[in-house]
């Protein structure tokens, strides 16, 4: 699933080639992705309108309209976005895993590709925030996203903090792969209980969130051996090389070179050293 570094990725190719842009056809082979409103209602407010802005909210992608409206998009498991530069008209052939087709009035599109088919996309007056989205948690490049916050987050939970940190309601847009190498990097172990943190501890957590998605989304997130993820020109992202722990089945610690231990948190694989985690 597309985490915090590659929605940001998109948001911000998404910001250099369709803002103010007119949507002057929608199309729509996939209709039980619109969740909110019905189908026709979904492309007559789309239609003839600009997109303004652009934002990510956690994983969500958020399109303002120069209407009252907005859009939002998930991208789910392994929902794509892709920007064609010159096209005149929408195709008479698809792909087999294109589902949404936005055409603008320079010609170019972007369509929503998506094989698994567990993306959703929500119409909204922008008086009126999606549930989902206003019960998300501290986003971690908010200008709210402070230690002191963090860390009364962590006091307050008695979960592991692996699992705290991939809570989308605590904190938004950490997912399995980016959890697994911010505690390897500060060195805590992943079923540590997150109220059992030092504030030491938490510290290196908190940096480490901010160092890690920085640096995932300099080299334009990750793309893994299943190549589910692509930007919006359809290039793969490069963090995949920087990864210390994450899917490394067998490998050794990078750090001590002790053999890496894997475990099963709430059904989602998780990699650590037992010598360099605490």
């Amino acid at each position: 699933m597309p985490e915090l570094p590659e929605v940001e990725t998109i948001r911000r190719d998404l910001e250099k080639t369709i803002i103010h842009k007119k949507i002057v056809k929608v199309k729509i082979y996939l209709p039980q992705l619109i969740k909110i409103p019905e189908v026709n209602q979904f492309i007559i407010r789309l239609q003839g309108n600009d997109i303004e802005e652009v934002r990510r909210r956690g994983k969500y992608l958020l399109f303002f309209l120069n209407t009252d409206d907005y859009f939002v998009i998930h991208l789910g498991m392994s929902g794509q976005l892709s920007y064609q530069y010159q096209s005149s008209e929408l195709p008479e052939k698809k792909g087999k895993h294109d589902h949404v087709f936005l055409l603008f009035e320079d010609g170019s599109q972007l369509i929503y590709n998506d094989v698994r088919k567990f993306g959703k996309m929500w119409l909204l007056s922008k008086e009126r925030e999606m549930p989902a989205i206003e019960l998300l948690g501290l986003d971690p490049f908010g200008l709210d996203f402070s230690f002191e916050k963090f860390f009364n987050i962590l006091r307050k939970s008695h979960r592991n903090i692996k699992s705290l940190m991939m809570n989308q309601r605590k904190i938004a847009g950490i997912g399995n792969i980016y959890a697994n190498e911010i505690l390897f990097i500060a060195g805590i172990r992943p079923l540590r209980k997150a109220s059992s943190l030092t504030k030491k501890e938490a510290e290196r957590v908190f940096l480490s969130i901010k160092d890690v998605l920085s640096s995932a989304i300099q080299l334009r997130g990750t793309t893994m051996v299943d190549k589910s993820y692509r930007d919006l020109d359809g290039n793969w992202g490069k963090y995949e090389k920087e990864l210390l722990v994450y899917g490394k089945r067998k490998g050794k610690c990078p750090y001590c070179g002790q053999s890496l231990k894997m475990i099963r948190i709430e059904n989602r694989s998780t990699f650590y050293c037992c010598a360099c985690q605490k």
